[in-house]
Order: C-alpha cells, then sequence, then structure tokens
C-alpha cells in the first residue's frame, strides 16, 4: 500500500555543484528532504557506546517478528518463501479485497480471485499461512456502489460473507484491520480504494466490529477475531483522535477496539519522535475513559512511501535498511505493541524489498537486518550513545542479553544527511560472573556497502560474520568497529 506519491518520485533529488550536494524535495508527502549525499571526506569520530549488561528494561518485543507480504503481487517464489520460513515469523499481514471477491453486478463471489500476477488468492493466504502463527488481514472496502454508509447492508452481507469463508479456510486469521489509509490525501492509485471522511469511516468500523462479533458468534474459533483500525496512512493525529471520539460516542454495548493502527512514513529525519506514539496513544485514550492498554499496531513503516526514492537505488538499500532498525529501536523503546516491517516484495519500489526482484532466493541488506534482529536476545537493557542527536540521527543501539549472552545492534542512520563514518567504542559492562571466568566469543556481523550487500557482490549477499575471536575474560568487554553511513553491525559476546 503506502502510496503517497506519482510514479518514480524521488524524496529528493541530487543537483551537485562543485563539491556541494543539494537535495530538492520532489515528493507529494510533506516531509522535507535531507542535504548532502556525497562521502564525506572527514576523519572518522569516535562514539562512545555504553550497554548495562547487569540491567533489565523487560522483555524484548522483536522487530522481527512482525511482518507484511505485500498485496497485489504474485506470492513468493519458492527460494524466497523458504528465506521468509528461515525467519519464523510470528504474525504477517496481508489483504482481503471485497470489491475484487464480490461483483454487485450479477451478485456473485469469488473467493478465489486473482491476488496479482495471475496468482490467485488462496495461493497467497496459503503461502501466509505457511509460515506465521498469526496473520493480520487488511478488510478493505467494498465496490464504491456499495460504499454508502447511511445503507450499508449490502456491503456488510459482503465483509461478512467473505470473512466467514476467509477465517474457515485459513483459520490462523487473527486480526481484521477494516480499510486501508481511509484518511489518504493523494489521488488513488488503480489498485487502491478512495479516501473516507472520518465520520463515514467510523459508520463503517462499526459495520466491521459487527460483522468479526458476528462471525466470532457463529463460528466459535479456537482463535476467535479481533478487530481494528484505522490504518492512517501515517500518525495522523487529528483523523486518530476523532476516530477515539466517536468510539467514545458509540452507545453500542457490542463495540469493540482491539487495537488502533497506522502507518510511518515520516519519520525519516527524526525518527526518535515514534518513541512517543504509544505514550501519546494512552494519553488519548485515558482522556476519553477508553481502555489504556489498547494495543497500538504500526502495520507499516518506512522511509521511501510509494514509489519514492532518496538517492542512488544502491544508497537507497541502505538507507532503507538502516532506518528501519533505527525506527524499530525506537518503537521497542516506545512499547509498541506491533511494528510490521515492510516488505518481503515490493512490486515496483524494490529499494524497501528484502529480495531481489527476478532472482529467486536472493537477499537485499534488508533481509539481513531481520537476520540479525532475529540473532537479538530476549530481554532488553540499556544502552547509552554520545553519536546520537535528539532527532534520532546518528550511532544509536538495542542491546539485549539472555542467559547464554549479549547482543547490541547498532546503526549508524543518517538518512540522506551526509555520509560520515564513526568508530563505534562498545563498552559492555557489568556482564555475569561466568564471562570473567573464562574467555569471551565475540561475533560481529556487518551490513553496510560492501557487506552482505547484494549490489556490491551477489555472492556474498548473505549476512557476513566480519569478526569470530576470543577476548580474555572480564566484566566488562570492550570492542570497536568502524561503521560506515546507514551501516548497521550485530556484536554478540557468549562466555566460552
Amino acid at each position: 500500500m503506502n502510496r503517497r506519491s506519482t510514479p518514480s518520485a524521488p524524496i529528493a533529488a541530487i543537483a551537485l555543484a562543485g563539491a556541494c550536494a543539494v537535495a530538492v524535495l520532489r515528493a507529494r508527502d510533506p516531509q522535507p528532504a535531507g542535504g548532502a549525499s556525497a562521502a564525506s571526506s572527514q576523519p572518522a569520530a569516535t562514539v562512545r557506546v555504553d550497554v548495562d549488561a547487569a540491567g533489565d528494561l523487560g522483555a524484548l518485543n522483536n522487530p522481527a517478528w512482525y511482518h507484511n507480504q505485500a498485496d497485489h503481487i504474485s506470492p513468493l517464489a519458492p527460494g524466497d518463501l523458504q528465506r521468509v520460513r528461515d525467519l519464523r515469523p510470528p504474525v504477517a499481514r496481508a489483504w482481503l479485497k471485497p470489491d475484487r471477491y464480490y461483483d454487485p453486478v450479477t451478485d456473485t463471489y469469488d473467493f478465489n480471485y486473482d491476488s496479482g500476477g495471475g496468482a490467485s488468492v488462496y495461493d497467497y493466504l496459503a503461502q501466509v499461512s505457511s509460515y506465521a502463527d498469526e496473520i493480520v488481514v487488511n478488510l478493505d472496502q467494498c465496490g464504491r456502489a456499495l460504499m454508502t454508509p447511511s445503507r450499508p447492508g449490502e456491503c456488510r452481507a459482503v465483509l461478512e460473507t467473505g470473512l466467514e469463508h476467509y477465517k474457515l479456510r485459513y483459520p490462523k486469521l487473527r486480526y481484521v484491520e477494516l480499510f486501508n489509509e481511509p484518511d489518504k490525501t493523494w489521488r488513488p492509485e488503480p489498485h487502491e480504494r478512495p479516501a473516507v471522511a472520518i465520520a463515514d469511516y467510523y459508520q463503517w468500523y462499526r459495520v466491521g466490529y459487527q460483522v468479526v462479533n458476528d462471525v466470532n458468534e457463529r463460528l466459535r474459533p479456537s482463535r476467535p477475531l479481533v478487530v481494528g483500525g484505522p490504518a492512517a496512512y501515517t500518525f495522523d493525529q487529528p483523523f486518530l483522535q476523532r476516530f477515539l471520539d466517536l468510539y467514545r460516542a458509540d452507545t453500542d454495548p457490542t463495540k469493540r477496539l482491539d487495537f488502533l493502527s497506522y502507518h510511518q512514513y515520516r519519520a525519516r529525519e527524526n525518527p526518535a519522535v515514534v518513541a512517543d506514539e504509544k505514550a501519546t496513544v494512552r494519553t488519548w485514550l485515558t482522556a476519553r475513559g477508553l481502555d489504556p492498554d489498547t494495543s497500538v499496531f504500526v502495520t507499516e513503516y518506512g522511509v521511501f512511501p510509494g514509489d519514492q526514492w532518496g538517492t542512488t537505488f544502491d544508497a537507497d538499500l541502505l538507507t532503507q535498511t538502516a532506518a528501519m532498525a533505527t525506527l524499530a529501536t525506537f518503537y521497542v523503546a516506545g512499547g509498541t505493541d506491533m511494528m510490521l516491517h515492510w516488505v518481503f516484495n515490493h512490486p515496483t519500489n524494490h529499494r524497501k524489498s528484502m529480495f531481489v526482484d527476478g532472482v529467486d532466493g536472493a537477499v537485499y541488506p534488508y533481509y539481513n537486518l531481520v537476520r540479525m534482529e532475529q540473532m537479538l536476545k530476549g530481554r532488553r537493557v540499556a544502552a547509552a550513545s554520545d553519536g546520537l542527536s535528539q532527532a534520532g540521527l546518528g550511532v544509536n543501539a538495542l542491546a539485549t542479553r539472555d542467559n547464554t549472552g549479549t547482543a547490541v545492534l547498532a546503526t549508524n542512520y543518517q538518512w540522506i544527511k551526509g555520509c560520515v563514518e564513526h568508530v563505534v567504542a562498545l563498552t559492555v559492562k557489568d556482564l555475569p560472573v561466568r564471562f570473567a571466568t573464562g574467555q569471551i566469543r565475540l561475533e560481529r556481523y556487518l551490513v553496510d556497502a560492501t557487506t552482505s550487500n547484494y549490489v556490491h557482490d551477489p555472492h556474498r549477499a548473505d549476512l557476513q560474520r566480519v569478526e569470530d575471536r576470543m577476548l580474555d575474560g572480564a566484566r566488562t568487554a570492550v570492542v570497536t568497529f568502524p561503521l560506515g553511513c546507514n551501516a548497521t553491525s550485530l556484536v554478540v559476546l557468549t562466555p566460552a
């Protein structure tokens, strides 16, 4: 989804004048562009990252657990599908299109409609069911002729008939997100449904939770359906708050809001702001007398909405990777309940894909980031960086531990502001006593311009371990390594 510009619109068009690179915003999205993108000749500055291995910030809500399989494309090729299965994602998001499975002219249903590229929606959903434990389904709008809030009966029947059919066929279907980006401000592309005014959207949301209640009552599934929305295209505060106002005013005793959902593509220059989104939602809920513990789902996030781009394709692959690592780090810190990676394989803008288009099983750096996230430990601990701006640009770190060791994911995210390499001095203090009684195994993995990067070397595109050595036993470990612009590295320490 997330179409917010005309096709191939760049986020920043770079015009070089002498040694200066000037970024000019060309996109419809009002987010400002970055600055210089040419490599810097400055010497690498040292950034200190301090990790407290004895602390405990709670269980890690691992970003590697949540994913999207894009709509309007063919199912994944066999090699790509195996790569997804290797990630073992507990949750994945898919789409159902009522305007595709129901024809109001003939009053007929085709539940196995073409999902894109000549493939059936049954094959598409079967793939998602084959690797995910639970499915978030975006149940989109009915056909235009049925979208009259004052006469919702026919659309309601279409939504309910479809949802019941697919829940019976795919029992892992669990979360129902009603409609997609109803607050859109751009002209919809052919596969998209139109914008919906918030008052009208809420009327449809009422239909949605009633449909979910009815399907649950009839089927009595072991995993009942839950429902949420409004799947806003960004953290659209007026739209989201008005939705909550209407929900509060709803007198239906069966009403339900199991999760609030939205997308986020506007934090590319200030990723730290996303850490406050969950707390902001809690404030809204509390002020309205609603459950402050209502789950918050970011069902898409990234920095390249639609078909927008930054500088070059090769550079954008790293920008996407570092941005997703950084945004996820802040979402984890803020307590967001689900943040769903976007995306395995984008149909048009491959800079935000994990897989190489047309080369089955080949991966881009973004996939390798998820592999590193997957290797994080189960408990989160504090990490402090002196090379991180208040906006969240620079070197950030997500630090974890469990009874097997520690793992720290460090990212030098700079958007397209420039390419400054840093030397990271990582200090992990207060390691368990067993780290001091023998040696410590240090493993380090890296994704950068020349490592674990398909566009540099297709034969070494998989995640590369660049260090594997022994350190003297101690309660404190110090690891120093270079980290290039928009590069990400995972450091794993294990008592040997």
